[in-house]
């Protein structure tokens, strides 16, 4: 038998189609569907890493709820305090002066959301045994690089949608 053999070919040709199908099938059903991804709970992974026990967790619970409560207040703050400036200097005539007070305001409310991880931080830091100290240093650096990063590709995302 030949290659050039036209039902030879024609078996080979449709044997590739056949595979292509079913390859293109296996990746369009089985990939995973866009906004199916759950977030994962920090709790529970805090939990695994940190091997915990229950009276932590929920103590760890307790803590991120309050921290994060404070934190959104902040953020809440220097959301406005910056529309705030973005008003000032863009009148005709912008008031520097006011929009650098503005500025300074902000500056203080960004250290005072860093000062409220750094209590956070204590805080959890204070319901852990030894061990779970140094796995919580390691997890919270983690954690720290991770926000820097999708931070970093956050505003990205946001340059590309705007252009």
């Amino acid at each position: 038998m030949s290659i050039t053999n036209s039902s030879y070919s024609k078996l080979i040709i449709g044997a590739l189609v056949l595979l292509n199908f079913i390859l293109l099938s296996v990746f369009f059903f089985l990939r995973p569907q866009y906004g199916e991804r759950k977030r994962p709970n920090p709790n529970d992974f805090l939990k695994r890493e940190l091997n915990l026990m229950e009276d932590q967790v929920v103590k760890f619970m307790e803590l991120r709820k309050v921290h994060f409560q404070k934190v959104k207040k902040e953020s809440k703050a220097i959301r406005t305090l910056k529309n705030e400036m973005l008003g000032v200097i863009s009148r005709e005539l912008p008031d520097t002066l006011k929009a650098y007070m503005i500025a300074d305001q902000i500056g203080i409310k960004e250290a005072n959301r860093e000062k409220l991880l750094v209590q956070h931080y204590i805080a959890l830091q204070a319901e852990c045994t030894p061990e779970q100290r140094q796995k919580l240093e390691r997890v919270f650096k983690e954690a720290m690089m991770r926000w820097k990063f999708q931070k970093g590709k956050r505003g990205k995302k946001k340059k590309k949608k705007a252009q």
